[in-house]
């Protein structure tokens, strides 16, 4: 059995079905990391109340932080299959990356005929959906697990987040960013472009005070990193309007792109915060399948959520 596993910065809740090359259906797990606000935990998975949580985040003085999934969580995530394929948020970000690699050896010490791949998407949310799709479209094309690991290795070079952040309070208690460049964000009005380095590092590229203006960044950052039509997905923290407009704004220059929008998870939104858009896409030359085609035409119906 083929099984594919993420940790809960890939904001999708569920996979379509997928055949593997002997025609069994492919597996979905997600390992669930934690968010810590004073003595409360919030535990990213399907029974989270997002919107509870950043009620919560917003009362809370005092510092907040994530706990990733420990190795045996991962673990119980690999049961039951032969070959797994595993996508973590970047290291930069979380330790979910190396407690993958300790459950994997954990786990082929017992049974080393399995073959289990760990990958640090060194990224977060869309773009960790993207790089989930294409290794559903590999195993789909039946490919061995040795191709498939090759293919979205080579893959991954060409997708990109971007993000605009209308607050970065959880990045700065946390240490991700700096308290100057935290500063930005805090004015009001002001939205900070930014994007996810090679390192998967956060890099803060311009700053907006209009919706308008805060778009033309973000898509012309999008074209600077070499974007050209291929798949967009954009999450959104409670804000599905402004999701709407920066579609509207690629599928101007770009009709026959491939954009999708939900909201963000738990862990993403944490990050995210407020009105927060994330913004994964391919960058380079747009691959074209009349399987692609017919996903975006009947595409999963994804509520946006109201706070």
């Amino acid at each position: 059995m083929i099984k594919v596993v993420v940790d809960s910065a890939c904001d999708i809740s569920g996979i379509r079905v997928v055949y593997d090359r002997e025609g069994n259906p492919v597996q979905f797990a997600k390992a669930p990391l934690t968010i810590c606000v004073g003595d409360r935990e919030f535990v990213d998975d399907e029974t989270l109340d997002v919107a509870e949580m950043m009620v919560a985040l917003k009362e809370y003085e005092g510092a907040t932080s994530s706990a990733c999934p420990s190795p045996g969580v991962w673990r119980d995530c690999f049961r039951d299959a032969d070959e797994v394929y595993v996508l973590t948020i970047t290291s930069a970000l979380s330790g979910s990356y190396n407690s993958a690699l300790v459950a994997r050896e954990m786990e082929l010490e017992d049974y080393p005929e399995k073959k289990i791949q760990v990958f640090d998407t060194l990224s977060a949310g869309p773009e960790m959906e993207l790089i989930l799709q294409q290794i559903l479209r590999e195993i789909q094309a039946g490919g061995s697990f040795e191709e498939i690991c090759a293919r979205i290795t080579d893959y991954r070079k060409r997708t990109k987040l971007a993000f605009v952040l209308y607050s970065m309070d959880n990045l700065v208690k946390n240490g991700r960013v700096s308290k100057i460049a935290g500063f930005a964000a805090s004015l009001l009005g002001i939205a900070v472009v930014g994007r996810a380095s090679k390192k998967g590092e956060l890099e803060m590229v311009a700053k907006s005070r209009s919706t308008g203006k805060t778009n033309n960044l973000v898509l012309s950052e999008m074209k600077r990193q070499g974007y050209d039509g291929g798949d967009v997905t954009i999450t959104h923290c409670f804000n599905a309007k402004a999701a709407g407009q920066l579609r509207d704004q690629i599928l101007k220059e770009f009709p026959s792109a491939l954009v999708q929008l939900m909201p963000t998870g738990g862990l993403c939104s944490y990050y995210a915060e407020q009105g927060g858009l994330l913004i994964g896409y391919e960058a380079g030359q747009r691959e074209f399948s009349v399987e692609k085609m017919l996903s975006a035409m009947k595409p999963e119906k994804v509520p946006d959520r109201v706070m």
